[in-house]
């Protein structure tokens, strides 16, 4: 869809600058010699490179000059991205690695990413809640990006259904004979160092040999992060001072080593506590009404950034016929990322009388069967080894015919993501080495018997746990013509057609299934034999459920620009999709640009949208899904709940099973948005700010566990229950279940303003790019009241920052450019947190229920790149220059949020101040 133009500048003067913002001209200067170009939010090739939607435009050298190593933590620095899932998020989740985008924090599903103009299948690690139903943005890499072109108005009318928040298109280097070697690194303190190598050549040029190809490689491989390598994420137990007062909070985990159990009374004790009066290394003392027992510190066990190494190949082979040009793109790319966290939690039945409550239990008044929550920790830390593959192929023909400028494609695109797992034992397997006497539950680690650690490793399953794969075929056809001439210029019109197929697999192996009786020889189970019980995970049960689901669907659209006079346009676009489970919608876009003078310009828009929830949200049957991200105490109305259920609480303070699973009566959410903007620019500045509205209705969602746990009775059909095949407990488990919960609101404006001039030490360019939340509301449930995340970490779970930005200077001095970049983001309130108050000496004299203002955070980056040559260039840089530490938080769980705990995972990166160093040569 996308050729090299003279117009990338133009593009972002009109469109709303740039994270550099270098040298931008005014719309007289941009508009001369302008080729006939496409532009994402318009179907209609045109001279005029002005649009009246904001699209923010990122070319080449800006994208370098960040920094920025992956299209991850490139769309990570831009304002107008908000709400997008990192890969940090994979430690404690599930999560295959994946990384998206989302546009306003209005969502990853319903921000739309393309390459090169196309569309690209969903991720193959997608869950059946709708999570991961975005594209992986480590599919696509940096070194093979000419530029990014990032439309933040819905555009549900030409691109499709899911295009409400917004669209991302990233356009790939193209007619080019240029070839470049660039290697690197990047060098935080401790861990996360980075090395990485591409190389890109092309061949031939369109214009005089009739055919060019282009061809680039790209390879990077990353070292892990330990929580124990940064003081702010070392610990789960921390002290610290706030309203006047001494606190201290503890984030732990109810399963320790040595075990905890249940005594006669119901209450969480420790055996060991009891007998040696303090808790052992890696847990600290927990008391909680009449519950007395050790925490385990998991937080220091964490590795709070995962290991990766990516692969990719990109190619581009382009041949004319006459007046049309035949194309072919792949993109063949793999990544592989390695998560640890502490070793596995569960809990171990102890019957009375036997020899382990002989020894330990009786003693100390426990003579009933129990429970026994416990750490495995000898079997070492839990890892899961994710890898995504991803194969996306476009094949079609472009050019003029018949007065057309059109394209028609076919594009095949797979998403295939597999997780390996090690560290699991089954619950049964475990059973069974306890009732075997090998296995001393309250004993340190290190200290079982060389034949019990050898039983321990033994029942370690490692290898093939889930995965899934997406795929997304489409054919489509599009062009642009001029019609008749108006008073402000031609009148034109855009229209196309497309047909989509999308299918989903989900692969879950046998041992996820619940299907083995041994998970380690690969026994199958047998439900109505006793000798072969069908066993599960240990410490986090799972029956997963496989399915399958395809759908078809196909759209149309046209698009008309209307020139009604000099300076002034109007433009209209509609669009109607029908699917094969869903029926058909219609959407329609209208918009407007008025420029009364050669230095402003006012646009606006208004659309309609329509999201058709993914086919797991639809099909997927009702499961296992991990467990809660927060721990929760059995309150009476808990209890009544799980009564109710003929199950019971967990014991303690502890995490619950979750359930989901899919809903067909779920509805397609339906949207309108809209924009108005104004611009300002002259030789020497610019100044743009545009306003921007989402509305959803239906939105697609869960209910939160803080919401449901909070009032237990009010949710009746958010429960369920689990059985815990390792003790032969029954457990009450909470249900997220697919809803559409009701109606959202985002308001924003998006600002941005540059000025450049020549001084005599050199061309000097400063710009600022900033979002501004006005307002966003989210019911949680239909009819219910509305919740806001702006500035509150609160009942939704998650974070809208109120401002977020980046201020960039420039110096350009002869070879030499240097670069500063000031990161910005507004504090927040805390979730609400139960913390221990202490008097004076360090005792606990009470307890209290805080909410702390986060800070704001702010970040400088220092780049410094030396053209030696024109084939040879340095860059040397340093990202966080001053080391500033994430904001001290207390939040431990919410929407996507990983296990990392003293600062919040999602809003900030952990690496601190990181050295990083390019060389590259162009021949």
């Amino acid at each position: 869809m996308f050729r090299k133009t003279k117009v990338c500048t133009g593009l972002m003067l009109a469109f709303g600058g740039s994270l550099a913002l270098p040298s931008l001209p005014a719309f007289a200067q941009a508009q001369q010699q302008l080729e006939r170009v496409e532009v994402t939010g318009s179907s209609i090739r045109r001279v005029d490179a002005e649009s009246a939607l904001p699209v923010l435009v990122l070319k080449r050298e800006d994208i370098e000059r960040t920094g920025v190593t992956s299209t991850v933590d490139l769309l990570r620095k831009l304002p107008t991205v908000q709400g997008s899932t990192g890969e940090s998020a994979s430690v404690g989740g599930t999560t295959f690695g994946f990384s998206g985008v989302s546009v306003h924090n209005v969502g990853e599903t319903r921000t739309l990413v393309l390459l090169n103009g196309h569309r690209l299948t969903l991720f193959g690690g997608q869950t059946l809640t709708g999570f991961a139903a975005g594209m992986d943005l480590n599919a696509i890499p940096v070194s093979a990006i000419e530029r990014v072109e990032v439309l933040s108005d819905g555009a549900s009318a030409l691109y499709g259904a899911d295009a409400i928040a917004g669209v991302v298109n990233f356009i790939t280097k193209k007619d080019t004979t240029q070839g470049d070697v660039t290697v690197g690194f990047s060098n935080p303190r401790g861990g996360a160092k980075e090395k990485r190598v591409s190389i890109s050549k092309g061949f031939g040029s369109l214009d005089t040999d009739g055919y060019n190809a282009f061809f680039t490689f790209a390879h990077d491989e990353r070292t892990k992060l330990d929580s124990k390598q940064r003081d702010f994420a070392s610990s789960g137990r921390v002290f610290f001072n706030a309203n006047g007062k001494s606190y201290r909070f503890q984030q732990f985990s109810a399963s320790p080593i040595p075990a905890n159990v249940v005594d006669d009374a119901g209450n969480l004790v420790s055996p060991w506590l009891k007998t040696h009066g303090s808790c052992p290394d890696k847990t600290f003392r927990v008391i909680d009404g009449s519950d007395d027992y050790c925490g385990f510190d998991f937080v220091g066990e964490l590795e709070i950034y995962p290991v990766r190494k990516r692969d990719s190949f990109v190619g581009e082979v382009y041949k004319k016929l006459g007046d049309q040009t035949l194309f072919l793109e792949p993109l063949v790319s793999r990544t592989q990322q390695t998560s640890r966290i502490a070793p596995v939690p569960g809990s171990i039945a102890i019957p009375a009388g036997s020899p382990l409550a002989v020894q330990y239990l009786e003693p100390i008044g426990i003579f009933e069967d129990t429970v026994a929550p416990y750490r495995l920790y000898d079997l070492g830390k839990r890892t899961n080894n994710d890898q995504a593959d991803f194969l996306d192929v476009a094949l079609g023909s472009k050019g003029q015919l018949f007065n057309w400028d059109y394209e028609a494609t076919y594009t095949h695109s797979v998403s295939k993501v597999k997780s390996d797992i090690a560290g699991y034992p089954g619950a049964i397997a475990l059973a069974n080495l306890r009732k075997s006497g090998l296995l001393d539950p309250f004993v340190l680690a290190g200290q079982q018997s060389a034949a019990a650690q050898a039983a321990i490793q033994g029942t370690s399953y490692n290898g093939y746990w889930d995965g899934g794969k997406a795929t997304l075929d489409t054919v489509g056809i599009h062009g642009s013509r001029e019609l008749m001439a108006l008073p402000g210029g031609p009148m034109s019109v855009g229209a196309g057609i497309t047909a989509n197929r999308e299918k989903f697999q989900s692969n879950p192996s046998l041992f996820a299934q619940g299907k083995l009786a041994d998970p380690v020889a690969g026994t199958l189970c047998d439900p109505t034999n006793p000798a072969l019980p069908c066993d599960q995970r240990f410490g986090d049960s799972s029956a997963t459920i496989p399915y399958s689901a395809d759908r078809t669907s196909w759209g149309a659209f046209g698009e008309m620009i209307f020139p009604i006079r000099k300076g002034l346009e109007l433009g209209t676009a509609v669009r109607y999709d029908h699917y094969s489970d869903f029926g058909s919608a219609t959407t329609a876009k209208v918009n407007f640009r008025f420029q009364p003078s050669k230095d402003v310009l006012i646009r606006g828009s208004i659309g309609s949208g329509f999201h058709a929830p993914t086919v797991p949200q639809v099909n997927a049957a009702v499961q296992p899904f991990g467990v809660t991200s927060d721990k929760y105490a059995c309150t009476p109305a808990l209890a009544a709940v799980a009564a109710a259920q003929g199950a019971e609480c967990r014991p303690g303070t502890a995490q619950y099973d979750q359930l989901a699973g899919g809903n067909q009566q779920l509805r397609p959410e339906k949207s309108v948005q809209g924009t108005l903007g104004i611009r300002f620019d002259t030789a020497a500045a610019s100044f743009g700010v545009d306003l921007w509205h989402v509305n959803i209705k239906d939105a697609f969602g869960q209910l939160t566990e803080q919401t449901v746990f909070a009032n237990p009775g009010a949710f009746p059909t958010s429960w369920g229950k689990n059985l815990d095949v390792g003790t032969g407990k029954t457990y009450l488990a909470f249900l997220a279940n697919n809803q559409n919960l009701g109606k959202s609101f985002a308001t924003g404006l998006d600002f941005d303003v540059s000025a450049r001039t020549k001084t005599g030490f050199g061309d000097l360019s400063s710009g600022v790019t900033l979002t501004y939340m006005i307002r966003e509301q989210q019911q949680l449930e239909r009819n219910g009241p509305y919740f806001s995340a702006i500035g509150d970490n609160g009942t939704l779970g998650a974070v809208t920052f109120r401002w977020q930005g980046r201020w960039t200077t420039s110096l350009k001095q002869g070879n030499w450019v240097h670069t500063l970049g000031v990161n910005f983001k507004s504090g927040y309130r805390d979730q609400e947190t139960t913390v221990d108050v202490l008097d004076a000496a360090g005792n606990v004299v009470g307890s209290e229920d805080i909410r702390l203002p986060v800070d704001r955070y702010v970040t400088a980056d220092w780049q410094t790149q030396w053209n030696a040559t024109k084939s040879l260039s340095f860059t040397l840089g340093v990202l966080n220059v001053f080391n500033v530490d994430p904001p001290f938080t207390l939040s431990t769980a919410g929407v996507n949020k990983g296990q990392q705990f003293g600062f919040d995972d999602r809003y900030y990166d952990p690496r601190g101040r990181t050295f990083y160093g390019n060389l590259s040569f162009k021949f």
